[in-house]
């Protein structure tokens, strides 16, 4: 089942290539085979920062390689604060797109909105509207609930 993770990392994007450049071709070539549902990256307070929504068993994949290669990094599964709505990843990274990924980010919360909508259960939305009300649920949460069948 596919999952939503968050990546940091302590350098920034542009000096991680140096860390992958001394990648072997063979963990290079396992990175590029590596199958997501959708990616986006930015940077964060400088530091090379990516959502990933893919399944666990790539996640694994590619930490083991950069835990191999002693690239230090920090990794989250946020799925479940984000069906929950306790995490926004439009209100996280908004403020870092830029004129040159703004295009992706768009494609990218197109994909983490279907992820939510394919993901959300009824009793969910049922604790959503408990603690916050029908006016406050998400669009993509207004359309699981109007389109769930009992």
């Amino acid at each position: 089942m596919l999952r939503v993770y968050k990546f940091n990392f302590s350098k920034s994007g542009f000096d991680l290539n140096d860390d992958y450049e001394r990648l072997s071709d063979i963990d290079k070539e396992k990175i590029a085979d590596m199958q997501a549902d959708s990616f986006m990256e930015y940077e964060e307070d400088g530091k090379y920062a990516f959502f990933i929504i893919a399944e666990p068993t790539e996640i694994k994949k590619y930490t083991s390689i950069l835990d191999e290669n002693l690239v230090p990094y920090n990794v989250k599964n946020v799925s479940k604060d984000i069906l929950k709505n306790t995490f926004s990843v439009e209100s996280y990274i908004s403020s870092d797109v830029e004129s040159f990924n703004s295009l992706r980010y768009k494609f990218f919360i197109d994909d983490l909105n279907d992820w939510i909508y394919n993901n959300l259960d009824i009793d969910t939305i049922l604790d959503r509207i408990s603690s916050v009300g029908m006016k406050s649920l998400t669009k993509v949460e207004k359309k699981f609930l109007k389109n769930y069948n009992l």
